[in-house]
């Protein structure tokens, strides 16, 4: 049979192209217009035709497939490493995103994404909103309407011994400088060298993403406060010794931005070591909470209020947090806004709990992804600014997958990682050339932390090991 098998492809290509040839000649061909069924069928055939041909030579040389090709085949596709399954997540969304809006759509025209942030005068709009602001702090004839944590106004002022444009191309560099240590530098150091084309990749893919050109045109800073929270949290893991730094990095990253603090879990060497853990986080609950008095208490007076105003945004354009969701939507039941923090939470105290009951040592991504993910999401203004903050525990999660050898956790790692890349990708895209239902990146993100929490399921068991 398997000799017969390619002459009985060679003979019905052979007769498909006759077919669709004589066509005309026999009373099965199409009257009048361009006969292009007939065409595509004749060609259809040829290629049956050359696949006869070439099994029949490939026979001949005494090629043939192996009893269980298809089972080694089927190996092959889930013995793939983690890197294909992120590189067709991204694709997927490359084509969604990108190739169909820009030139696959009903229109025929050509749509390159633009539009897709908000048009101003200036470019950099927060530093220059940030630096007038501490002027008018320091300078006294009115109340400031923005204020900022006081060692962010310490740490800006100097800025203010620079003219605009300068001082935004300082912040531009910093930022910069930030997302090259945060996305490249620190992944490749906590990384084996087997997962250097993953971090290459994802960072590649990043530098062009849509959020970071949010941020660089608004010149706001979260890229910087990351990078100081994850380089703080590897000196801890890695360089024991040199822990007051870390303590130091991560303080500075909560005054940038307060929504760092939720890292608080990643400082953590032994799960068991209660003590130490509740010595450490009052520690530097008390020292960041003093530094919120730095500039005095009339300073954190003003700064508290404007906190708790902000809890009631109307800020809901740009802006994927659970709140702007919620009230973006037409009509929201009631109850949608508190199912979907109950979500997370539940989401991220099943990863503290394994990191728990598995004593976990060193740096663990899962928890370092649930924990970004919580603050972009809890906050009620969290813009799309702050989208490239994903790059790096992204990195991390996918490179730390150790999948069991069962089946079905193949497959289930399979469609979870691909749809962890696809959410993450569909992040670098501007909001406007997704569907409408999507412009929010509120549901990727949510798909991307149900990835997360499911992978960890699927995890070989852990082996502790030391420092």
């Amino acid at each position: 049979m398997k000799n017969k098998f390619p002459v009985l492809l060679i003979i019905a290509g052979t007769l498909l192209a006759a077919l669709s040839i004589l066509a005309d000649f026999i009373g099965l061909g199409k009257k009048g217009g361009i006969p292009a069924v007939q065409i595509i069928a004749a060609e259809v055939g040829v290629l049956i035709v050359l696949l006869g041909v070439g099994l029949l030579i490939s026979q001949r040389n005494g090629h043939t497939l192996p009893a269980n090709f298809w089972r080694g085949l089927a190996d092959r596709i889930l013995d793939q490493p983690v890197f294909t399954w992120v590189v067709l997540g991204f694709v997927i969304a490359y084509l969604a995103f990108f190739i169909f809006p820009t030139f696959l759509n009903p229109e025929g025209r050509f749509h390159y994404p633009s539009g897709y942030l908000p048009e101003r005068e200036h470019i950099g709009f927060d530093t220059r909103l940030t630096l007038d602001h501490i002027r008018v702090w320091f300078e006294g004839g009115r109340e400031p309407k923005y204020i900022f944590p006081a060692l962010t106004t310490v740490l800006f002022t100097p800025l203010l011994l620079l003219r605009y444009p300068a001082n935004f191309y300082m912040v531009t560099a910093l930022t910069l400088t930030s997302y090259l240590l945060l996305n490249l530098f620190l992944p490749l150091w906590m990384r084996k060298k087997e997962d250097r084309l993953l971090i290459f990749f994802v960072f590649a893919a990043s530098i062009f993403s849509y959020g970071l050109q949010f941020e660089l045109e608004t010149g706001q800073f979260y890229t910087i406060a990351m990078m100081l929270t994850v380089a703080a949290i590897y000196i801890f893991h890695k360089f024991p010794s040199y822990r007051i730094f870390a303590y130091i990095l991560f303080s500075i990253a909560i005054q940038l931005k307060l929504f760092p603090a939720i890292f608080v879990v990643m400082f953590v060497d032994d799960w068991r070591d209660w003590q130490g853990i509740i010595k450490r986080f009052a520690v530097l609950g008390i020292a960041n909470i003093a530094l919120l008095f730095l500039l005095g208490y009339s300073y954190f007076a003003l700064f508290f209020s404007h906190i708790i105003e902000s809890g009631a945004t109307d800020e809901l354009m740009y802006n994927h947090s659970i709140y702007a969701f919620v009230a973006n939507l037409t009509s929201a039941p009631g109850w949608l806004e508190r199912f979907l923090y109950l979500y997370f939470f539940v989401c991220f105290f099943i990863v503290l709990g394994r990191s728990y009951f598995q004593n976990e040592k060193g740096i663990n991504a899962s928890l370092l992804m649930a924990c970004l993910i919580g603050g972009l999401m809890l906050p009620a203004i969290s813009h799309d600014y702050n989208l490239p903050l994903l790059a790096a525990p992204f990195v991390l999660v996918m490179s730390a997958q150790d999948v069991r050898d069962a089946l079905w956790a193949k497959i289930l790692s399979i469609v979870l990682i691909t749809s962890a890349s696809f959410a993450y990708s569909a992040t670098l895209f501007p909001s406007n050339a997704r569907p409408a239902v999507l412009e929010n990146s509120f549901p990727f993100l949510f798909v991307l932390l149900t990835a997360v929490v499911a992978l960890g399921f699927l995890q070989k068991p852990f082996k502790h090991k030391g420092h």
